[in-house]
């Protein structure tokens, strides 16, 4: 699974999706991260459109942020990218968070009689 966060120096969340420099892909499996990849968004591009993102994005299957800019849950739903928001601002607390709650998510549902 690849989860991307906005980011505009690869340590934080940007505040708004649409003017992000780029994301910071992580692929995670096993609840391991396996790799990870800045991917900047062209400087010519800016501010972010859908097309822009959709090229950074096409290979993730989850996008967390911090808050959702008015129209890009729509964008996100027909892309099949799955949206997490929170409140946390530096990426590794957010992937560490969302992993312990997916893990702990998992092993109530397949562990339950």
């Amino acid at each position: 699974m690849k989860i991307a966060f906005p980011t505009d120096d690869g340590i934080t969340l940007s505040v708004d999706v649409n003017k992000s420099k780029g994301f910071l892909v992580l692929t995670v499996e096993g609840g391991e991260i396996q790799d990870e990849e800045l991917r900047w968004i062209n400087r010519g591009d800016i501010p972010a459109t859908g097309k822009t993102m959709l090229n950074n994005l096409i290979d993730c299957s989850l996008i967390i942020v911090h808050v959702l800019s008015h129209g890009l849950p729509e964008y996100f739903k027909l892309q099949q990218i799955e949206v997490a928001s929170t409140k946390e601002v530096i990426i590794t607390k957010c992937i560490m968070e969302y992993l312990n709650t997916t893990l702990l998510r998992e092993s109530n549902t397949c562990c339950s009689p």
